[in-house]
């Protein structure tokens, strides 16, 4: 039952994001949320809006079949614990995201995109006293990814990996930020590296499909923005880009054994710390196979 409802949820979610690409566009192009591209072509930012706008729709259709469910018992009982356990997990994933997307959003809104790094944020701190908004978002991924991953977790997790779960899920938020500054390279990572996620955790570790569901979403917006994005016609803004790094960042937590997620805390570390004392931009052009698979569809 639960495959058959992901069925009809990706034919609602995709014709609701078809809807809602051109609407969203001409939306943030009328109220001045436009910006200049890396190659100074202004274009709208802030299109991760529809990521959220789908997680939402998700949540309302998740809590319409719960409840249509519960009048009707067309099921039976077992069906209706299903749904009901299916919609929890979803709602504990949307409440978290959508503070992240917030987060981003203000970011978008009233961050200063000449601060970058560690380095800048406490350099600004100590000129002006005043937290940035760069900084302010880093606390408030801390305090979401705690709360979430405490919530998903129970008693039996040892400390140290629930410690290895938010480290990851924090630096995951931040490298798909990191990777947005040229069209298409944050969402070629987040679909190609969710892909393998979802695989592993199929085929591999045999796992049930309504571990993803909270995932679906984002995945199916990050499949339309694609092209558009790729093309130079909309920008994620910092609101799409730590949208998916914490959806992917869940993701991993969620599916794969803590021995991979040490692996990947290591990777994205070193991208951080590139990033830090040169540019993730300059690492991939000296690398030919990433420097093609970078520019692959780009206009």
């Amino acid at each position: 039952m639960v495959l058959i409802g992901s069925i009809i949820d990706l034919i609602v979610l995709g014709a609701a994001g078809w809807w809602m690409l051109p609407h969203v566009r001409r939306f943030l192009e009328a109220h001045g949320q436009v910006g200049p591209n890396y190659l100074g072509h202004t274009i709208p930012r802030g299109m991760g809006v529809v990521l959220w706008l789908l997680l939402w729709l998700q949540e309302l259709v998740l809590q319409g079949a719960v409840r249509l469910e519960s009048s009707v018992l067309m099921g039976g009982i077992s069906l209706l614990k299903e749904l009901s356990s299916l919609e929890v997990n979803n709602r504990v994933f949307t409440f978290a995201a959508t503070f992240i997307f917030l987060l981003g959003w203000t970011d978008d809104l009233i961050g200063s995109k000449a601060i970058k790094g560690l380095k800048g944020h406490f350099r600004y701190w100590m000129d002006t006293k005043s937290l940035s908004m760069g900084a302010v978002k880093a606390l408030g991924t801390l305090s979401i990814a705690t709360w979430l991953v405490l919530t998903v977790e129970n008693d039996q997790t040892p400390l140290w990996q629930m410690g290895v779960e938010l480290i990851l899920l924090i630096l995951m938020t931040n490298t798909l930020n990191l990777l947005d500054v040229r069209p298409g390279r944050s969402l070629k990572a987040f679909l190609g590296s969710t892909c393998a996620v979802l695989l592993m955790g199929l085929y591999v570790l045999d796992l049930e499909t309504s571990v993803f569901f909270p995932m679906i979403p984002v995945c199916m917006g990050g499949l339309m923005l694609y092209n558009l994005d790729i093309r130079g016609f909309g920008m994620l803004g910092d609101a799409g880009s730590n949208l998916l790094g914490f959806t992917l960042g869940y993701g991993i937590i969620m599916i794969l054994p803590w021995e991979a997620q040490c692996v990947i805390v290591a990777v994205i570390g070193f991208l951080h710390k590139q990033a830090e004392v040169s540019s993730i931009t300059q690492m991939i052009e000296k690398n030919r196979f990433l420097h093609w698979l970078d520019r692959l569809g780009r206009t």
